[in-house]
């Protein structure tokens, strides 16, 4: 009988989970085996790689992050969408804000302030229909999971060929 995918994790080591978060964080197995503590990086990350349960946790996570990321993205287009302006058009007419002040306003629909040499200000918002249309586009590239399956299988193929490369220097300094 064969194990589950999630009893497999259970049993992975806490630097292999830390190696599988950080892959799919940084998109560099190798830095990550570095920043998970693995004393030879350039070694261990093409043997980690391969493996079956390290690349059903890296698939796990690269979900996760998928869809926080997709949440993100909804929560800061909502809070675009939905922003008053009332805060930019304060902060217009008053000369002596303190910084305090000025940290608690709701600026979230402002995409540019510029104050001329005549000392007067242009405040520029952003577009909330281009911003709808770029989420969009945004949340198709989120959920198109072909194109993360298409990375980790060739970060995957990668891994093997490296493998096999040092496989082969191996037996030759041997034979």
């Amino acid at each position: 009988m064969g194990e589950t995918g999630e009893r497999k994790v259970d049993r992975m080591k806490k630097r292999e989970k830390e190696f599988c978060r950080l892959t799919v964080v940084l998109g560099n197995p190798q830095t990550a085996a570095q920043r998970a503590g693995y004393k030879h990086p350039d070694e261990v990350w093409p043997e980690l790689f391969t493996r079956a349960d390290i690349a059903a946790e890296i698939r796990r996570v690269t979900r996760e992050v998928s869809k926080v990321f997709r949440d993100t993205l909804l929560c800061s287009v909502f809070r675009l969408m939905t922003s008053d302006n009332n805060d930019a058009v304060r902060l217009l007419y008053h000369e002596q804000m303190s910084d305090d002040e000025i940290r608690q306003m709701n600026l979230s629909g402002v995409a540019e302030i510029k104050r001329a040499k005549d000392k007067s200000v242009e405040i520029k918002f952003f577009d909330r229909i281009k911003a709808l249309d770029r989420l969009s586009e945004l949340n198709e590239v989120v959920t198109d999971s072909a194109s993360a399956g298409g990375l980790l299988e060739a970060m995957r193929l990668s891994a093997q060929a490296l493998r096999e490369m040092r496989d082969r220097e191996e037996n030759a300094d041997a034979g």
